[in-house]
């Protein structure tokens, strides 16, 4: 869409518009073609559009105290707000976040807070990362824009009769001692879908908000109520890893399944308490017919396959940047050629940064409009910014962010990639996390870094990975690669020579300290077959799931003795 297509009363309408309005709630007011119109003539002006954001998040935040603390209302400048505010992370909140937390106003923004959202809680201990108002409006605009354009790439999904498979956490887990909801990114990622989607979900909303149901439980209830819908027509999620265990599970539970469809119930083993089992059964049918049709293509083809179990699918929207790629290029071994994959957008508990508009692209337009960028190039000899319009394609950037939630040049701790610049306006890209590094001496390599060896080396030998980690024994000085194949016949031998001179040649300092035998070659370790989808079931915390767990790259101990299938030294044949 071009800026000439756009209405000339836009600008007007979003920027100076509306007096006393916020641009999240002007932009809320808007129709969905009115929206689209607008988000496109914001990103095709991103110098313009991120100046007047920054300035509604400080005005939306003048009066709290933080606001009145640094000045927000005499800050006119972007570059007076470079000055004023430092680079921020999580510790330097938390005095102001405990003070949310119990149910204080005004502190990091104007108002009271909405709602908090717990992060994954990869490192160990969940944050709790507090929303505002405009901050919700924000999220739900997002998603309302990304499911729009997901719509135009897939229209098929708004078919009568069609219905989609949604695999989202709890909306909300509990409250703070201040009475305020706690949610998840995914559940909140659901709840702001638009209506007419939701009536399309599979899953009954009794299962969806129900707080205390256990994996085994709610991945069986999933499969059990996705296979009784023959017009399945597209997957919605945020790990596709937990689709791809969902469909192994199926031939698992195959009996109970079949017999639950024809009789209309639930099985008994199924631990669920009993309010939530009269809840779902209540509505529930004998469908015979339904399992009749899954029990010809059962005994036809020793499992329960997608194409034959659903007929008219045709698309998943997932994540498919960064680790997830491999299990995207993975799962697409068990559907039918023709389902298009949808980037799921890049985000986090802080916020949901970028909108993809590209099948089978993982990377996405910025969401100018709810949040102020700034990019801090990768291994920068200082902490100077670069702005969104600013960027180079090709480079590696680490992220930081100003939300309207009380986030202040916050840094994500992310590492996001340029994939292209067009006219000024950059596709972005999640690659890892800054944290996720691998530091020998004076060695460190990213893991951005690391699967590009791996990617490289495995098209260059045709030799298929499914899953990598790396670690580093300390001990013996030396990195080993722990591999999931693909194929049986995997030639460990050259993958490690190959990988050996990659990371010789390609790397200066990994020449130097292999020279000077502080580094000895590299290993490879080979693993069974399913050895990623097992580490997603040991890895899961408590009250998480599958689709909230992400595995690590960089680990520090080896596989356990039955999982390695082969070992690659230097030496040996």
């Amino acid at each position: 869409m071009t800026k000439e297509s756009i209405p000339k009363e836009t600008l007007h309408d979003i920027f100076e518009g509306m007096t006393g309005h916020s641009i999240p709630e002007k932009l809320k007011q808007m129709s969905n073609e009115k929206l689209i119109k607008s988000f496109y003539f914001m990103e095709n002006n991103p110098e313009y559009t991120q100046k007047s954001v920054l300035q509604d998040i400080l005005k939306s935040a003048e009066n709290s105290e933080f606001g009145q603390k640094m000045g927000f209302s005499e800050i006119s400048t972007i570059e007076r707000f470079k000055e004023k505010l430092p680079i921020s992370n999580y510790s330097d909140l938390e005095a102001e976040i405990e003070k949310l937390k119990a149910g204080k106003k005004d502190v990091l923004f104007n108002g009271a807070t909405a709602s908090f959202i717990a992060t994954s809680g990869s490192t160990g201990v969940p944050k709790l990362i507090p929303e505002s108002k405009n901050g919700e409006i924000i999220k739900g605009l997002v998603s309302q824009i990304r499911a729009i354009l997901l719509l135009m790439l897939a229209p098929e999904v708004m078919e009568p009769q069609k219905k989609i498979l949604a695999i989202a956490n709890p909306s909300e887990y509990g409250k703070t001692v201040g009475g305020i909801p706690i949610g998840s990114a995914s559940g909140q990622a659901a709840k702001d879908l638009p209506a007419e989607l939701k009536k399309k979900m599979v899953l009954p909303v009794e299962m969806m908000l129900a707080k205390d149901l256990g994996n085994e439980a709610t991945d069986y209830l999933t499969i059990r109520y996705a296979l009784e819908e023959k017009q399945l027509v597209g997957v919605v999620c945020s790990n596709i890893a937990h689709f791809n265990i969902l469909l192994k599970k199926m031939k698992t539970f195959a009996g109970d399944l079949l017999d639950d469809i024809e009789n209309g119930q639930i099985s008994s083993k199924i631990a669920i308490s009993e309010t939530l089992r009269e809840q779902l059964t209540a509505k529930l049918r004998p469908n015979p017919q339904r399992a009749n049709e899954l029990r010809v293509i059962y005994d036809t083809h020793k499992q329960l396959d997608v194409a034959s179990i659903w007929p008219e699918f045709s698309v998943i929207s997932c994540w498919m940047s960064a680790s997830a790629a491999n299990i995207v290029t993975d799962i697409k071994k068990n559907l039918p050629n023709h389902v298009k994959f949808l980037e799921w957008g890049y985000g986090a508990s802080e916020g949901k940064f970028n909108i993809p508009d590209r099948a089978g692209n993982p990377a996405g337009l910025p969401a100018l409009f709810g949040y102020f960028f700034e990019f801090l190039p990768v291994d920068a000899n200082n902490q100077e910014t670069l702005l969104a319009h600013e960027l180079e394609p090709g480079a590696y950037y680490e992220l930081i962010v100003t939300s309207y939630s009380g986030l202040y040049r916050y840094n994500m701790k992310d590492i996001v990639y340029v994939t292209d610049m067009n006219n000024q306006i950059p596709r972005i890209v999640f690659v890892s996390k800054s944290s996720e590094s691998l530091v020998v001496d004076e060695l460190k390599l990213m893991v951005y870094e690391i699967d590009r060896h791996i990617k490289k080396i495995s098209d260059d030998l045709a030799e298929e990975i499914r899953f990598f980690q790396v670690l580093l024994d300390e001990n013996e000085k030396k990195l080993i690669f722990i591999l999931e194949p693909c194929s049986e016949t995997f030639n460990y031998k050259s993958f490690r020579e190959t990988l050996e001179t990659s990371l010789t040649t390609e790397n200066q300092v990994y020449q130097k300290l292999r020279q000077s035998r502080q580094l000895l070659p590299a290993e490879v370790i080979a693993v069974i077959d399913g050895y990623r989808d097992s580490l997603f079931t040991r890895s899961i915390m408590p009250g998480k799931n599958v689709n909230q767990t992400k595995l690590k790259t960089i680990v520090r101990e080896y596989p356990d003795h039955n999982s390695i299938i082969y070992w690659a030294k230097e030496g040996e044949k």
